[in-house]
């Protein structure tokens, strides 16, 4: 059986997950992580992506949109500003969204940067509905 190390998924408004895991891996800002049981201490800044936790049952997918992993003893923590289970993103609105910001230019309510992390959103968004819906192809 898999080393199996505990990881906790908390957002400003709940504490999304709590569990014990085997895998795991995170968007970072230089980068994906993947992590397995008996982790070195390590803080990193999450960027907009999917998340991948696997349990002996399978492995669970969430859509994070920035925040913090931290790494302490054999415990993993996911501090993001927003976290959403892949099996509740629509395919249809996913793309619908990711189309109309590709679509968009700058505004007096968002900046060129602030428009670009909306599209990778978008896009990683419409990735997850995709393969949560058994998709093969990207976007």
């Amino acid at each position: 059986m898999s080393k199996s190390f505990h990881c906790t998924i908390i957002t400003p408004e709940a504490s999304v997950f709590d569990e014990e895991v085997t895998y795991a891996m995170f968007p970072a800002w230089d980068g994906q992580y993947g992590m397995m049981a008996g982790l070195s201490p390590m803080l990193s800044s999450l960027a907009p992506g999917g998340l991948r936790l696997d349990q002996a049952s399978g492995s669970s997918w969430f859509l994070v949109e920035g925040g913090f992993a931290h790494v302490i003893g054999n415990r993993l923590t996911i501090l993001a500003e927003s976290a959403t289970p892949a099996d509740e993103l629509d395919v249809e609105s996913a793309e619908s969204m990711f189309a109309e910001l590709r679509n968009a230019g700058p505004s007096d309510d968002m900046d060129m940067d602030e428009l670009n992390r909306q599209r990778q959103i978008a896009r990683e968004r419409v990735h997850l509905a995709r393969r949560n819906a058994g998709y093969t192809t990207g976007v």
